[in-house]
């Protein structure tokens, strides 16, 4: 009798200590970091975000009024050696409560194939974004296009990251005929941005 009473007990509080009040308070993984320093970048921290761009790129923080207002800065190579100068720009919109990282970046690139001539995807992948102290998910969009049909087609490279109701698209931009340099440029310098 006593030998029953025991496995009566232990059937009753085994399922409950292996539940754990329904949630999972052991997390044994590493704390998540931001992207680490790249050698010759520099950090641009500009409040809710951070991105690393080569030291001698130029930063725009005054912009003419054919640039969109939401433009929050921009950054530009040095080296102009054709017509069209490889940058990159992050703009800042504010996004609903409650938006996804993830539908906004779709959203963003819904919008953007819409907007462009002869748009052509060249690359999508989920992507793992830093924001504040966590990693989310996102998109990295590669495509091109171009603004207008009497412009050379142009290389892009997207992420988007939303923050409280801000969110943000970093967009480097290049020419076909650029540089493997710049074109490295571009693609450490956007997957170094997040959000802190």
């Amino acid at each position: 009798m006593k030998s029953l009473r025991i496995i009566l007990l232990l059937a009753l509080i085994l399922p409950l200590a292996s539940c754990g009040g329904g949630e999972d308070n052991t997390d044994n993984s590493d704390p998540a970091f931001p992207p680490e320093q790249i050698s010759f970048y520099r950090a641009v921290e500009a409040g809710e975000f951070v991105i690393q761009v080569p030291e001698d790129w130029e930063t725009i923080q005054t912009f003419p009024s054919s640039y969109p207002e939401n433009t929050f800065v921009a950054f530009r190579n040095n080296v102009q050696d054709h017509e069209f100068v490889a940058n990159i720009n992050v703009v800042r919109n504010s996004a609903p409560e409650g938006t996804l990282t993830s539908d906004y970046a779709m959203q963003m690139y819904e919008a953007v194939s819409s907007q462009l001539v002869n748009f052509k995807e060249l690359a999508a992948e989920e992507y793992e974004l830093y924001v504040n102290g966590q990693y989310v998910k996102t998109y990295l969009y590669n495509f091109e296009g171009s603004n207008d049909p009497t412009e050379k087609t142009r290389r892009f490279l997207q992420i988007s990251g939303i923050t409280g109701l801000n969110a943000y698209v970093a967009t480097g931009s290049y020419d076909q005929n650029d540089t493997e340099l710049a074109k490295d440029q571009i693609n450490q310098s956007i997957q170094s941005f997040y959000l802190p």
